[in-house]
């Protein structure tokens, strides 16, 4: 196979990842998608940095196995507790979301008050403000981690009017908006799917989805390496899980805002 008609792999430690499956699939309709979450040994959020670059390698290494040309690290967590390793190990154009999510919000806000959410993991690592200082200097971070977040998304309770969820993102957000933040990272590919109830908890502030904010990053990686499918070529996505392939099935519809077409493959790693 020519290798611009290889697929794209792109992997997350369980559903949030499809956030950015839909994102590249509607931005590069004619690229082939090997999509892997890792629903075994989710959530990677609380874990130790040893045990992520552990799995993030054998979740490239499995997409390797698909003979894919790049490789998006859509968990927020894993590209910012491993990518930079894994680009020094492996030889394949590797595209996160951190980076180009936190130059975006660097360069939108006009206050300078850069709010961020995500796990645990994510806002130890302080990736997000490391990145955003390096675009804006004199921008003030602010990063609160929400574990509660992704359970509810997971279960479906997404709804404008599910008040669990509001009053689990009211106390995340109001210390945010007590910092006068006009720019806030949704630091997790799960987020997204809250951004409605999210507007209306900090109304008026710009929110960066950073699954969206790499589609542009992968975009150029592509056309820098000549990798881009022919524009005549029509896109299909393959999904794989480490566990539960019919709960995924299920559960994916919730991200991809329609039914997971195909099939869901289970493989163990």
């Amino acid at each position: 196979m020519e290798n611009r008609e290889k697929p794209i792999g792109i992997f997350d430690s369980g559903l949030g990842g499809l956030t950015s499956v839909k994102a590249v699939s509607e931005a590069l309709p004619n690229e082939d998608i090997v999509y892997f979450g890792d629903t075994a040994r989710v959530p990677y959020g609380d874990r130790s940095k040893e045990t992520i670059m552990e799995y993030v390698k054998d979740d490239i290494e499995f997409l390797l196995s698909h003979d894919v040309k790049a490789i998006v690290i859509a968990c927020n967590t894993a590209d910012s507790m491993a990518r930079l390793e894994m680009e020094s190990i492996f030889r394949i154009p590797i595209v996160g979301v951190v980076g180009p999510a936190a130059k975006k919000a660097a360069l939108a806000t006009e206050n300078g008050r850069i709010g961020v959410i995500g796990t645990n993991a994510t806002v130890r690592s302080d990736a997000y403000r490391k990145v955003i200082n390096e675009y804006n200097p004199s921008a003030s971070v602010f990063a609160v981690a929400c574990p509660l977040l992704v359970p509810l998304v997971e279960e479906g309770r997404i709804s404008l009017n599910d008040r669990v969820t509001r009053r689990v993102l009211r106390e995340y957000l109001l210390p945010l908006a007590e910092k006068r933040i006009d720019t806030l990272v949704l630091g997790c590919t799960h987020y997204p799917l809250l951004s409605p109830i999210i507007a209306e908890i900090l109304p008026g502030v710009v929110l960066v989805d950073s699954g969206e904010a790499a589609v542009a990053s992968l975009q150029r990686k592509l056309n820098d390496s000549k990798l881009s499918a022919p524009s005549d070529k029509k896109g299909k996505i393959k999904y794989f899980v480490s566990d539960n392939a019919e709960s995924f099935a299920r559960h994916g519809g919730i991200f991809m805002g329609h039914e997971i077409n195909g099939k869901v493959t289970e493989v163990n790693i």
